[in-house]
């Protein structure tokens, strides 16, 4: 939960949504949302969390990636990806693999 917590709070703050908004458009109470960015939720349904994600512009399945790749901007980066066709994915991550192995 701690996971979910903090993605949570940091895709709202980068949206620059306060919790009465976010909760608004996820159609949720804002005791509910301020209890999951605090970490004090221990069952929530997956219809909530799902709704939740999508005011947020994430997937349910971005609240359970390794919490090495739960940031905001590691998100964004894997959704870009995701979005492009086989071929430019491939050659965009080739050049980012080849940038990365020139500067270490």
């Amino acid at each position: 939960m701690k996971n979910i917590s903090r993605l949570v709070r940091a895709q709202r703050k980068k949206l620059g949504l306060t919790i009465e908004q976010l909760a608004e458009k996820a159609g949720v109470s804002v005791s509910l949302l301020s209890r999951v960015e605090r970490g004090d939720v221990d069952n929530i349904s997956i219809k909530k969390l799902s709704e939740i994600a999508a005011a947020l512009g994430l997937n349910l399945a971005d609240f359970f990636v390794g919490e090495q790749m739960s940031d905001v901007d590691s998100l964004a980066l894997i959704s870009y990806l995701k979005a492009m066709p086989a071929a430019k994915r491939q050659a965009l991550a080739t050049a980012l693999l080849d940038l990365l192995h020139s500067v270490e």
